[in-house]
């Protein structure tokens, strides 16, 4: 019990650090930094800052996975995808939309495809919650988009923040098993180290753009630092006690924070519509998870 309630506790934190992405990520897109080269930056900084804390534990472990490196591949690869189509679905959409989509529909997912694989029928709550978040994600992609300026291309930001939401969904069953086989500091070197390696020649051909200002700098080291280092360290230290379908309500202050600092610090408004259709969305995850009597088991991992 002592450590599922830290494991709840890391994985709310790990939720509010997150919500500052998509605002940090907004913020260095209008300053120049397409989202390609800001993620790349920083996981090349997220993996030198960790190499020195591997020790000779994190490093006999990465030599171990290094024979069959199927795994660590495919989430750095998920990790990757949802970071790139999630600042994409920000700059095209805006932080609010983009992550209440996201956030939104990824635990969803996840339950959907853990019914499947576990051939289950789905339950009259799992059917009303799917049916919440498919209404939700109806109104904020028809009506919520809130101005040209916070939202100029509200369309293809909405398709990219689905995409996040899948290879979220998809990221987190895949690091359940991982996380307690590595480390959080191993997991979170390995996966940014791949993910900036995929990288490499992406950047190489669209420019490297090196951050140089004062504000790009420390925007990307609050990225690399709070956002990775620290925030996925936790992140996976509250897999290894947590389920990961329940680890997604706990991050699902990620939105909520996101929502505050863009209105606050972005101007960006919130219509009715969107408002209700965020409520919605997270009405279905609740729905799912905070049911009384839901067993804590571990989720079913992709092989």
């Amino acid at each position: 019990m002592g450590e599922l309630r830290r494991g709840t506790l890391l994985l709310a934190l790990t939720g509010v650090l997150w919500g500052s992405i998509g605002l940090v990520a907004r913020l260095l897109q209008d300053r120049g930094q397409p989202a390609v080269t800001i993620t790349f930056w920083r996981f090349a900084c997220a993996s030198v800052l960790l190499a020195p804390l591997l020790g000779r534990t994190g490093l006999r472990a990465l030599a171990r996975h290094a024979r069959r490196p199927t795994r660590i591949i495919a989430v750095a690869v998920g990790f990757l995808a949802a970071q790139v189509s999630y600042f994409y679905a920000v700059r095209d959409v805006g932080v609010a939309i983009a992550t209440l989509i996201a956030l939104g529909l990824a635990p969803v997912i996840l339950t959907v495809t853990e019914g499947v694989a576990a051939r289950t029928r789905p339950t009259a709550r799992t059917l009303v919650s799917l049916t919440a978040a498919l209404v939700g994600l109806a109104l904020v992609s028809a009506f919520g988009a809130p101005s040209p300026q916070a939202a100029p291309r509200p369309l293809t930001g909405i398709v990219e923040a689905v995409g996040c939401g899948v290879a979220y969904a998809a990221t987190t069953s895949w690091s359940a098993a991982l996380s307690r086989q590595l480390g959080p500091s191993t997991i979170t070197f390995a996966t940014s180290a791949v993910g900036a390696v995929i990288l490499l020649p992406v950047v190489a051909a669209v420019g490297w753009h090196v951050p140089r200002t004062v504000p790009t700098v420390a925007g990307v080291l609050w990225l690399a630092v709070v956002a990775t280092v620290i925030a996925y360290g936790l992140f996976y230290a509250g897999l290894r006690s947590t389920p990961g379908s329940v680890a997604m309500i706990l991050t699902l202050l990620e939105p909520v924070t996101a929502v505050v600092l863009a209105a606050v610090l972005l101007g960006e408004p919130l219509t009715v519509a969107s408002v209700l259709g965020g409520a919605l969305l997270l009405g279905a995850v609740l729905l799912l998870y905070l049911a009384p009597g839901r067993p804590a088991e571990p989720p079913r991992v992709s092989p």
